[in-house]
């Protein structure tokens, strides 16, 4: 049975009770690092005990933990649909896990003003998913007011700012895994390197990393249970949201309630108050270019116990950018 789940890509270019002095505020005039992360996911778990769960769903290779958190709003009731949001796969792209935590924090600390959101639904978010490769960008030079292009062939202290993959070494001397090109749909198609020393490197096999090996399995526990219905994956590169497929020029089956989705969530950023106005559009991925091997692929639901496939799950799948 398919499930009517929708694949986001996002490319982006409180109350509850609890005393104001010991909720978490989330800081905005910094990024903040992976254990500035998980310290801020940990205390809104111990402020919010009845409406946020933490779950290490996996480590990265250099052993730092890959944490969900869960949120709803605290009913009781079992088996709601989930939304599932995830950030952070290409290390340079520090706005992803930014708007990952603006939405956690508007979910939790302020429930009041967005309580509609949880009155049908849960909402699991993995705020940083590359977190070796987001750490080891942070390690070059302090950032002044310099404009930073990544479109070229990086040395030195560029290098280490513009850094995409995970930190895994790999043949030829060479670090690093695109996490984004190691799923199994369509995995070496398109915008796919096989050379370990390239920026889009896909691995030597699907779901060698550890890291996309985390997200699959949240993936795949959703579809299995019936509840997951939205993933959205967050990126940056440009101001657009796209959805399946890919790899090649193929519409997906239900390309047509992506694009109503996709276009309801433009209108609403249009209405929105923000500081800028929205010029979001929306398409299929391979309108960018195609791209084999990424996450937001749509995939049937797998019983529990059985081996993943590289077959596309029943879910709609759209990127903001």
């Amino acid at each position: 049975m398919l499930l009517p789940l929708f694949l986001v890509t996002i490319l982006i270019s409180g109350g509850l009770g609890t005393p104001v002095r010991s909720r978490p505020q989330y800081q905005t005039d910094d990024y903040y690092t992976h254990e500035e992360i998980q310290d801020y996911l940990k205390g809104l778990a111990k402020s919010y005990t009845r409406h946020v769960k933490l779950t290490n769903v996996g480590k990265t290779y250099e052993n730092r933990n890959l944490t969900t958190i869960t949120i709803s709003n605290g009913d009781g009731r079992k088996h709601k649909n989930v939304i599932f949001i995830d950030a952070g796969f290409h290390a340079r792209e520090w706005l992803t896990h930014t708007a990952a935590l603006n939405i956690i924090d508007k979910l939790v600390v302020s429930y009041e003003e967005n309580k509609q959101l949880l009155q049908d639904y849960d909402w699991v978010i993995l705020p940083l998913v590359n977190a070796d490769g987001y750490t080891y960008s942070r390690s070059g030079k302090k950032f002044t007011n310099e404009t930073i292009t990544c479109s070229c062939p990086c040395a030195g202290d560029l290098e280490i700012k513009c850094w995409r993959k995970n930190r895994e070494p790999n043949k030829q001397g060479c670090t690093g895994t695109d996490l984004n090109r190691n799923f199994g749909h369509g995995w070496g198609k398109g915008d796919a390197s096989s050379n370990p020393c390239e920026i889009t490197y896909k691995g030597h096999s699907k779901f060698s990393a550890s890291e996309s090996q985390a997200v699959r399995r949240v993936l795949l526990d959703l579809a299995s249970s019936g509840r997951g219905v939205l993933y959205l994956s967050i990126h940056s590169p440009v101001g657009e949201i796209f959805y399946p497929w890919g790899a090649e020029a193929i519409k997906a089956e239900n390309y047509k309630e992506h694009e109503e989705v996709v276009q309801a969530g433009i209108d609403a950023m249009a209405k929105a108050n923000f500081q800028f106005p929205s010029i979001y559009k929306q398409g299929p991925l391979y309108g960018l270019y195609p791209t084999g091997g990424t996450s937001r692929r749509s995939t049937r639901a797998v019983p529990h116990g059985q081996p993943d496939t590289d077959k596309p799950f029943g879910w709609t799948g759209l990127v903001v950018g």
